[in-house]
């Protein structure tokens, strides 16, 4: 019942940032910025990613997964997030993997999971966020509708798409991503350092997915995909303050370093606090989400809604403590504050997981 990161899997943890620190240095994000050749697909750091096994993570075992819990997938995430390191492992693996395994379909999860887990088949997940409207609706004919921002679409194998089925209910169908009728649309995106695309569906065929427990389905996709948002976050909060501290104790002005400073002081604090109760909230959510599943959903959506607000605060201030040299290009911190705002919406936002909290708590 501890929060605290057992000897395996600060192990995992250590491995992996070890990993994306000597294979996915900063030079690789800014070529992967400036639209470089190779970089952020299946190049080398997915290959090494896929030696390691790290993209079975969070999956199954009979389906090729290593049957970890959710708290080795978030360390992965963590450190993936903290580097900013351009990888499909978010949408393929966390995302539509983490969603297929969760529907319980067999018969689907034969055919993709394995692939998936083994980084040959890239996944992404379409999907409305939580509170939106104009999700893709299932005809007699196929799959018609279109999907804003998806995260990865273009690089994407196949595609898990959420759409409305005929009786007005959330239905999952897994698209071809060759299938007749799908047009997909590469977007300039806020973010540079993530592409998404827009999906659009003109009768598209499709394989409806048949869920275990059609009811509670997309209650857990959504608690599901709030989780490893939220992990994901926290390695860039928790970045954002250890190059915000290392500054302040280095920047001279007026004869003294600014870390001395009391304003600084109390912002750096206020930092810091902030990247301690993000991380018991994204640890509660996995510990939950191992050992005590029915709370896992109130925990990952408060998990994701407070790193949404803290992330962008966090991010903007590392910018201000940065001075100058923090507003420019060739520094990383705008990349930081572009991905905050950026994964604070995808997912509706943290007003949307509040109230969703709010009302389950008020209806127990």
């Amino acid at each position: 019942m501890s929060l605290i990161l057992t000897a395996e899997q600060g192990d995992l943890r250590d491995v992996v940032r070890r990993l994306l620190d000597e294979h996915a240095p900063r030079q690789r994000l800014r070529d992967f910025v400036d639209c470089a050749e190779g970089v952020g697909g299946r190049d080398g750091l997915w290959s090494l990613l896929c030696r390691a096994e790290l993209t079975g993570i969070g999956l199954p075992v009979e389906f090729g997964g290593t049957g970890s819990g959710r708290t080795e997938l978030g360390l992965v995430l963590q450190e993936l997030g903290r580097g900013l390191v351009p990888s499909p492992y978010l949408a393929s693996v966390a995302l539509a993997g983490g969603a297929l395994a969760l529907l319980g379909d067999r018969s689907a999860a034969e055919e993709v999971l394995p692939g998936i887990a083994a980084g040959e088949t890239l996944a992404a997940f379409a999907a409305v966020p939580p509170g939106a409207t104009g999700a893709p609706v299932r005809g007699p004919d196929g799959i018609t509708g279109s999907v804003a921002a998806v995260v990865d679409g273009m690089l994407a194998d196949v595609l898990l798409v959420e759409a409305v089925g005929p009786q007005g209910d959330t239905e999952y169908h897994l698209v071809d991503a060759d299938a007749p009728g799908l047009t997909r649309t590469p977007l300039v995106a806020v973010d540079p350092t993530r592409p998404v695309a827009r999906l659009t569906f003109e009768s598209a065929p499709s394989r409806r997915i048949d869920p275990a427990d059609p009811g509670r389905a997309r209650e857990r996709i959504a608690a599901h995909a709030a989780f490893v948002l939220a992990a994901e976050q926290l390695g860039g909060l928790l970045h954002c303050v250890e190059t915000a501290v290392e500054y302040a104790a280095i920047r001279v002005q007026f004869g003294r370093v600014i870390g001395s400073f009391q304003a600084v002081k109390h912002r750096l604090a206020d930092m810091f606090t902030a990247g301690e109760l993000a991380t018991s909230l994204v640890r509660e959510a996995a510990r939950a989400a191992d050992e005590e599943p029915e709370g896992f959903t109130d925990a990952a959506h408060a998990a994701y809604a407070f790193c949404s607000r803290r992330y962008v605060e966090v991010a903007r201030d590392t910018i201000q403590l940065h001075g100058g040299i923090g507003f420019t290009w060739e520094h990383d911190a705008h990349l930081y504050y572009k991905r905050a705002h950026v994964t604070r919406n995808m997912l509706g936002g943290p007003t949307v997981h509040e109230e969703l909290v709010g009302e389950r708590l008020l209806s127990t």
